[in-house]
């Protein structure tokens, strides 16, 4: 394993400082998994991932390498997981488990090893290793929204059946190999909330926010789901945001084919990569397909944002407005953990002679933001109001700054004016957690990955 590994992205968990009781109506406290049916599920209920490819090639050519495919490995959510455990008397382990592993949180199979590692190490078993699988999704029966207190779908508030019935969005299908049923929830973002929401359970604070974020924007007005942009290629997610249109309803999207082998042939098939922002760590597991996911995040992530520049010269002061679009993303940017994910402008100005009047937002020798850097991220803070960033810590955001779906925000910069002209490059870069986050996560110094979304360079003359 590279020593990369440790640096990406996978701090998606959260606790709380009290482990919550176990009830009927949530059995895996603080998860709000269920089982429906049996009610003592065991592994063998659920089908490995390699036995759906026989006759679901493409779909699981597109889950093989995906985020889904390593939640459960990812070596930096494994080490944020563990340490919350270990901070939290073992309240993550069902509230991690539940969205990282649902089956083997169900039929408790996850076991913890503290002495494995620099925080200790989870393990589970046999098919539960391999994450989010065809199988978890095609066994969700429902959702346990009304039994969460949040009022709101998160925590994985899913309901399973371990009947062997595969659910999903189609309502002809016969199968051979095994039974299914039509679930109008697998074509909804209903479906997706129940574990793109994240709430600490100790206030309901929601830590984690992608489906409330869709649900206020013009995408869900617009009957554009998540699956429309998460299921389909970088090409087709990017006219579903220009024209407003769920997938099936733009011309010519080229998306047909068959759902399974011998099936008939449809007029639309989903992808099953549901790829972000993450294209760090498939390649570098070493997973198959992990390469081709990178590619299309680092596609999505180019195609998610513009930049915008105006300047107001008032006498020998030059006033730069840089204003960012959000054009693509059905949600905000960035999304997920919005106080540890990063968007940061880098501004640099010349005059024509090559002298610098204004630098802001440059990585330091170190790898961190300097001081005054303008970053679209929210500012976490603990039931006291002092800073937090550990997710079981987190109380409420002191500050609020990242960009709306179809939003915009501007920001001003100030120098002073040269004679003659000058020339302004502007960068918008993510990455997924500042370097000090990896330093203190990790025991080896490692350097935090960036990606530049979008870029301008534009010339000014003064007047």
């Amino acid at each position: 394993m590279k020593l990369e590994l440790k640096l990406l992205p996978a701090l998606l968990c959260a606790a709380l400082p009290m482990l919550a009781q176990a009830s009927d109506t949530q059995p895996y406290a603080p998860s709000y998994l269920t089982v429906t049916g049996d009610n003592s599920p065991q592994l063998k209920d659920w089908s490995d991932p390699k036995r759906c490819k026989g006759c679901h090639p493409r779909q699981w050519q597109g889950w093989q390498g995906s985020m889904h495919s390593i939640a459960f490995i990812d070596p930096v959510f494994q080490a944020e997981w563990a340490l919350g455990d270990r901070e939290t008397d073992g309240a993550t382990k069902n509230l991690c488990g539940g969205c990282h592993t649902p089956v083997g949180t169900v039929t408790q199979t996850v076991e913890f090893h503290p002495e494995t590692g620099k925080y200790g190490a989870f393990t589970t078993q046999k098919m539960a290793t391999t994450g989010v699988s065809c199988d978890v999704c095609h066994s969700v029966e429902q959702t346990n929204l009304r039994h969460t207190s949040m009022g709101e779908h998160g925590n994985a508030s899913l309901a399973l059946a371990n009947d062997g019935v595969k659910r999903g969005p189609l309502k002809d299908a016969k199968p051979r190999g095994h039974k299914a049923k039509f679930n109008q929830l697998h074509t909804r973002s209903e479906f997706c909330a129940n574990c793109h929401n994240v709430f600490n359970p100790d206030h309901d604070f929601a830590l984690e926010h992608t489906y409330q974020e869709w649900k206020a924007s013009p995408y869900a007005a617009n009957g554009v789901q998540c699956q429309d942009c998460h299921m389909v290629p970088v090409e087709a997610a990017i006219r579903v945001a220009d024209e407003m249109k769920p997938v099936a309803e733009l011309v010519d999207h080229g998306l047909g084919g068959q759902a399974a082998r011998g099936g008939k042939a449809r007029a639309l098939v989903h992808d099953h990569g549901f790829v972000g922002g993450n294209a760090v760590l498939a390649p570098l597991l070493g997973v198959k397909n992990g390469e081709e996911h990178a590619a299309e995040a680092k596609k999505r992530l180019r195609s998610a944002a513009s930049l915008e520049a105006r300047v107001a010269q008032h006498g020998d002061r030059a006033t730069l407005q840089l204003t960012v679009h959000n054009r693509r993303a059905g949600h905000a940017l960035p999304t997920s953990l919005t106080f540890i994910r990063q968007i940061w402008l880098e501004v640099v100005v010349h005059d024509d002679a090559g002298h610098e009047l204004l630098r802001s937002g440059t990585l330091t020798d170190d790898n961190l933001l300097p001081e005054g850097t303008v970053v679209f991220q929210d500012v976490s803070v603990d039931e006291k109001g002092n800073p937090a960033h550990k997710p079981w810590r987190v109380a409420r955001f002191a500050q609020e700054n990242t960009i709306p779906a179809k939003g915009h925000k501007t920001v001003e910069y100030g120098f002073d004016l040269p004679k003659g002209g000058y020339s302004v490059e502007a960068k918008l870069h993510y990455r997924s957690f500042d370097q000090s986050v990896a330093d203190y996560l990790l025991s080896d110094k490692v350097v935090v990955p960036s990606v530049e979304m979008t870029s301008l360079s534009q010339h000014f003359l003064a007047e």
